[in-house]
């Protein structure tokens, strides 16, 4: 999405990437929709993520941060998008140290998304 880019430079959520959803749909309330399913599994899917790099289940923890990663995209979450790609390039190459480092940045990421998400996006102006 942002190859060679520091994360913290992206922005929490693109609202470009949801505004461009809502015209391939032809109907905002799909990607209301999604918006709002996507912060329904966050916690779901960091759990996951935090479990198999702890247990060093890679296989799981690879299929976990893609999740992640494409999710977090499809949504707009860049910065978190950006985080979980670094934490793949981590958990690929079997660097625990650095996956395990990473985890509380992504959770403090995730959860600004979330109120990003809530009140940028979903809640009515």
């Amino acid at each position: 999405m942002f190859p060679n880019v520091a994360p913290m430079v992206l922005p929490l959520v693109d609202l470009a990437v949801l505004s461009q959803l809502e015209r391939q749909l032809n109907d905002p309330v799909p990607a209301r929709a999604f918006a709002r399913d996507y912060i329904t599994v966050f916690e779901e899917r960091y759990l996951r993520l935090t479990s198999s790099i702890g247990t060093v289940d890679l296989p799981a923890a690879l299929d976990a941060v893609l999740s992640l990663r494409n999710s977090s995209a499809m949504v707009g979450a860049a910065r978190l998008s950006a985080m979980a790609a670094n934490l793949e390039n981590a958990v690929t190459s079997a660097d625990l140290e650095t996956a395990q480092e990473a985890l509380a940045a992504i959770e403090r990421c995730g959860l600004d998304t979330i109120n990003e998400l809530e009140t940028r996006y979903l809640t009515p102006a």
